[in-house]
């Protein structure tokens, strides 16, 4: 049987990004993958994202049926806003490590899933958790120095090498294009899992999502 894989995430262009890397890890370009949250309808309009709007998700009675329906179901949020969410950046006079933010996010989801909910479907559900925000996990993709680690205003710099091309980011309104096209401009580097494994580890959070996929 197929996999399949419903996403919930802040908004479209993070599902770029994750769908790419499915098809590259899994080798299959054509894997089966659907938008739940923004969902996407048939006219290509997007439902409204936001790390608010994947907590509500999760809390609503869809997230029980879409992880009923859905053989895996892959849950994205970005930690730069943490703190509005309830996670501290530093706790008792010290700053968080890049593991304990990711990991207390995931707790708050859980939170919003609910126990029961969670501890029923908790292999199904996989966590893409982007430290600070998933254009971290794009920087190997165009550096090969210490830049493949930077885990702050990682939009602004990917910019400083798009705009040696034809476009940069709009880095808070992100269009969904440009994604596409830095996911096929640079498919030789997540074609297949040995690369995208090789790429992953210089970044904490891309590493752990990539770590859960091998479990499958």
């Amino acid at each position: 049987m197929a996999m399949t894989f419903g996403l919930i995430t802040e908004g479209p262009t993070d599902q770029v990004v994750l769908k790419y890397l499915l098809a590259g890890y899994f080798s299959n370009p054509d894997i089966d993958i659907r938008a739940v949250q923004p969902n996407i309808d048939a006219t290509d309009r997007v439902s409204p994202g936001g790390w608010q709007r994947v907590l509500n998700y999760c809390k609503s009675p869809d997230m029980a049926a879409v992880l009923q329906v859905e053989g895996f179901v892959i849950i994205q949020m970005d930690t730069d806003c943490c703190e509005e969410f309830g996670v501290q950046k530093r706790e008792s006079g010290k700053d968080m490590t890049n593991e304990e933010i990711v990991e207390k996010t995931k707790n708050v989801i859980i939170g919003y899933i609910g126990k029961d909910l969670f501890t029923e479907f908790n292999q199904k559900i996989i966590f893409a958790i982007s430290h600070e925000s998933i254009e971290c996990w794009l920087l190997p993709l165009y550096y090969n120095d210490n830049n493949r680690t930077k885990t702050l205003n990682c939009c602004e710099k990917l910019n400083q090498e798009l705009q040696k091309g034809t476009f940069t980011l709009d880095c808070n309104s992100k269009q969904k294009k440009y994604y596409e096209k830095i996911c096929r401009d640079k498919r030789d580097k997540i074609r297949n899992r040995a690369l995208i494994e090789t790429i992953s580890v210089h970044n904490v959070s891309f590493n752990q999502f990539i770590q859960r996929l091998s479990s499958l």
